[in-house]
């Protein structure tokens, strides 16, 4: 547990703080930004029609 921590922090810092990040530590974080946020605006209903 500590180890994945460990790996989003370091995920997040590649891509935020340095901007240095391969596309592996840019999906991570992709989804894991993502996923709640598309599951409030889902549970919200205001869904952005395509």
């Amino acid at each position: 547990m500590k180890n994945a921590i460990t790996t989003i922090l370091t995920d997040l810092n590649h891509v935020f703080v340095k901007g240095n990040a391969d596309k592996v530590e840019q999906a991570r974080v992709f989804f894991l930004l993502a996923v709640p946020f598309m599951s409030v605006i889902y549970t919200v209903g205001q869904f952005p029609p395509y």
